[in-house]
């Protein structure tokens, strides 16, 4: 009987040990997370609106289209919040870092699954010769016939500014097709963050570089191009390839900044790298 509690005991304390060694369990603040899901709401419930008033033919296709396509590049900066979030709720630097991360994340990956992919799944056979933007305007009465057929209206969205998204340009195709990497590496990221491994921000750095290689040909592929897909003046081009595209520029560059020094305090206080330290 002594014998077992004593290896009971040692097993007890080899696993508060184990513990001890792993970093921080970080967490979304609630404060965030609710600033968040009412941001959420209010521009992607406006997609819908503009969605539902195109159907109903208050707003034409085009319009309806660039006031989502506004909406929603207003809406990916919303990792902004978590610095409005840490007035009420208090928050150490590196989780106000991870918070931010964290919305980033999620949003970025919420553009992949409800517009990349079934773009790159569908569009190959959902468009077909379609080479102006009046090819485009000429489905309205298909996409209206039906609530079904309102996914026309999603998947083309993007090309009331910028034609590739319905003529099969094969550079916009194969950058888009980074969405499945995003969406899978962005799962690893958070099942390695519920483990509490200390290399879960390890993905965010090495994945950091993509977006910005990808939105770097995206832009200057058409820019290089001569505009050749751009349908409409300045504010259109200015709408593809500048305000829906800084944020996967400029964004991964600031968040792998970020995810380093959490990932750098990870592997200190697993004992990974140098003596664990405090967390400031």
């Amino acid at each position: 009987m002594g014998a077992s509690a004593t290896t009971w005991d040692r097993s007890l304390e080899a696993r508060t040990e184990e513990a001890a060694a792993l970093p921080p369990e970080r967490t979304l603040s609630a404060t965030a997370r609710r600033l968040f899901l009412v941001w959420t709401a209010v521009f992607w419930g406006g997609v819908g609106l503009c969605g539902a008033l195109f159907f109903v033919g208050v707003l034409d296709f085009v319009a309806s289209a660039k006031i989502s396509l506004y909406g929603i590049s207003i809406w990916l900066n919303g990792w902004l919040l978590a610095f409005v979030a840490r007035r009420s709720e208090p928050r150490s630097r590196l989780d106000l870092y991870h918070d931010c991360l964290v919305i980033w994340l999620v949003s970025y990956a919420m553009t992949n699954v409800l517009w990349e992919m079934p773009w790159v799944i569908f569009s190959p056979f959902v468009f077909q010769d379609l080479h102006s933007i009046d090819d485009v305007v000429a489905q309205t009465d298909y996409m209206r016939s039906s609530i079904l057929h309102m996914y026309w209206w999603v998947l083309a969205s993007f090309g009331s500014v910028d034609l590739r998204t319905v003529n099969h340009d094969p550079t916009f195709y194969s950058v888009e097709i980074f969405s499945f990497v995003n969406v899978t590496t962005t799962l690893w990221f958070f099942h390695l963050n519920r483990k509490r491994s200390p290399y879960r921000y390890l993905i965010v750095v090495l994945g950091c570089g993509e977006p910005i290689a990808s939105t770097f040909i995206f832009s200057f592929a058409e820019v290089f191009g001569g505009f050749e897909n751009m349908v409409g003046g300045v504010a259109d081009i200015l709408l593809a390839l500048v305000w829906t595209q800084y944020q996967y520029f400029v964004f991964p560059m600031i968040f792998g900044v970020l995810a380093f020094r959490l990932l750098v305090e990870d592997l200190r206080r697993s004992g990974k790298v140098g003596n664990p330290a405090s967390q400031p």
